[in-house]
């Protein structure tokens, strides 16, 4: 019992230190794309004022802009989707690493978590930048879905393990964030209303 007991808390703190070096490593990348991001949010900028002749400065939205291509250049960079390497020789060979099973025998994983957690900015991101979304909440989930779908599709031309598992937890982040702006809202609105 005791041995069982030992070995459960160093799988435990295993998993605790793969989280951390998770979340380092993301906020690592998500530091190093900074100026990508920027060259990316310029050119988006520029394409903006020829079409519509002007530039509205406004804080909130360009810096909400400004961190959803970060968001959005990073979720592509973690998910191999920017560098990877792409080729059709599994789906030809016919070995496509996929996985229809939900959870699995592990249940929530930190894998699970990092998932949720890795879209969540997301979500909260693409509420502030994209007006409709604030209105329906089925479009928060729509996005993630569509999103997450398009990355683990690509993913078979990479020979990453596709999941479903995965677009389900990255939906989910996506609606979290959505959820987390549209609460900011209600309070903010809340606050106005009492002063």
């Amino acid at each position: 019992m005791r041995v069982k007991f030992i070995y459960m808390c160093d799988e435990k703190k295993g998993e605790l230190e793969m989280l951390i070096n998770y979340l380092r490593e993301g906020i690592g990348t998500l530091i190093y794309l900074i100026p990508i991001a920027f060259i990316v949010f310029i050119i988006f900028n520029g394409g903006k004022f020829l079409t519509k002749r002007t530039i509205e400065f406004k804080t909130l939205s360009m810096l909400s802009e400004f961190a959803w291509i970060l968001v959005v250049i990073t979720i592509l960079k973690i998910t191999g989707i920017i560098g990877g390497d792409f080729s059709t020789t599994a789906i030809v060979n016919g070995r496509v690493n996929y996985s229809f099973a939900l959870f699995g025998q592990e249940g929530l994983s930190m894998a699970t978590l990092l998932n949720i957690a890795l879209f969540t900015p997301f979500g909260f991101f693409s509420s502030i930048v994209f007006k409709k979304l604030k209105n329906k909440w089925i479009y928060g989930i729509l996005i993630g879905l569509i999103f997450s779908g398009t990355i683990e599709f690509l993913q078979i031309f990479t020979g990453r393990f596709v999941q479903l598992n995965d677009i389900l937890m990255n939906t989910a982040g996506t609606f979290l964030g959505y959820e987390i702006w549209d609460m900011l809202l209600k309070l903010n609105l809340k606050s106005k209303q009492k002063s």
